[in-house]
């Protein structure tokens, strides 16, 4: 479905093979489908297929081609996060069984798109936004999540120095990093992305209002990147720094579920339950679960490695016996049945919390705090 030929990525090209027919147009097909016995086997093959020949050697361009379009498929839909959280959970899983040959690069890329960016825009973006998602699979826009600035270290989120100052003359908001230590740092597929989700502190008129998220166009005047260089893992993931410097993006652009600011310059609050920021801190609730499910799927490949050498590497035995091998070794058979017994039990622990979650991301949805 996602084919990319070796030889032209060994050329530093890259060449899509057309869909397969089991493939095309999958991600409508699956959605709109009656519930049936073998609709998620075959959902979770077309899935497999479409992510088995990423590499951890592709350059930026060509990891971030194959997630184009892994996108237009349509397989993980952009409102799966909130309508299907199950298969958006088990996507990842999936994803991480490829972690242990290939590194964590293309699961990263997979997970801010997403998760952080859209995921975000889902959570706090208003009817139009959200219905926008649609287009943004359609076309294969690429998102990044700009939070972590420079000088925040372990503080992100707490920290946002960034500035969104509303100009009411001409009903934009003009985004800032007013110094360098407020560059926005270590984002995730920011060379390559299409769009940002950028938190930045907002002012308007004399109301700071604190952090908000904006959707903003990588390509809009004032925005400056930089490669934050090789990394000792994962370099077929493009790392950035951004900047803005009098950025000026309309006033649709801020995700405003939960807030609003007129054409004059009023601010308000449209849901006194929660403040905008903390609807954003749901996405690294559903990140967590999904490294904590990447995690475990690496353990287990790592796992199985180790077990599969042990089960097939024979062994001298002193009283003479034939067909030993290392798994005989009684300290050694001790050991993988205490590593699957904590396996299973983390395992089911982190299913429950994916369960718990699902169901608070569906109830979100509508509000219901």
């Amino acid at each position: 479905m996602l084919a990319f030929r070796s030889s032209l990525l060994r050329a530093g090209r890259v060449a899509l093979r057309p869909p397969t027919a089991t493939a095309r147009g999958l991600g409508a097909r699956f959605s709109s489908m009656p519930a049936a016995r073998d609709v998620e086997a075959e959902w979770t093959t077309a899935f497999v297929e479409a992510t088995d020949e990423f590499s951890g050697e592709d350059s930026h361009e060509a990891s971030a081609a194959r997630m184009r379009e892994l996108v237009k498929s349509g397989l993980l839909r952009h409102t799966d996060l909130r309508d299907r959280p199950d298969r958006f959970f088990k996507a990842h899983r999936l994803l991480a069984r490829r972690a242990v040959t290939e590194g964590p690069g293309f699961w990263i890329r997979f997970t801010v798109h997403y998760n952080l960016c859209y995921g975000t825009v889902l959570a706090v973006g208003n009817e139009q936004q959200v219905a926008a998602l649609d287009d943004v699979e359609a076309a294969g826009k690429l998102g990044c999540f700009a939070l972590t600035e420079k000088l925040a270290g372990v503080q992100s989120g707490l920290v946002v120095e960034t500035t969104a100052a509303y100009d009411a003359a001409s009903a934009e908001f003009v985004l800032n990093s007013p110094h360098a230590g407020a560059h926005k740092n270590w984002i995730s597929q920011g060379h390559v992305a299409d769009e940002a989700v950028v938190l930045a502190d907002l002012t308007v008129g004399e109301v700071r209002a604190g952090p908000h998220a904006f959707l903003v166009d990588m390509k809009s005047d004032g925005v400056a990147t930089g490669d934050m260089g090789l990394k000792s893992t994962g370099n077929d993931l493009d790392n950035a720094w951004i900047a803005f410097d009098g950025v000026r993006v309309p006033r649709a652009a801020l995700l405003d579920a939960h807030c609003d600011v007129d054409e004059a310059g009023a601010y308000k609050r449209t849901n006194e339950k929660i403040a905008p920021f903390e609807m954003i801190g749901q996405r690294l609730y559903t990140g967590r679960v999904a490294v904590a499910q990447a995690a475990l799927a690496f353990r287990r490949q790592v796992y199985d490695v180790t077990r599969e050498y042990a089960e097939n590497k024979p062994v001298p035995d002193v009283a003479g016996r034939k067909g030993r091998v290392l798994a005989d070794v009684p300290q050694l058979k001790a050991l993988f049945a205490e590593a699957d017994a904590r396996a299973d039990a983390l395992e089911a622990f982190v299913a429950s919390c994916e369960d718990r979650l699902a169901a608070i991301a569906q109830r979100i949805s509508g509000v219901e705090l």
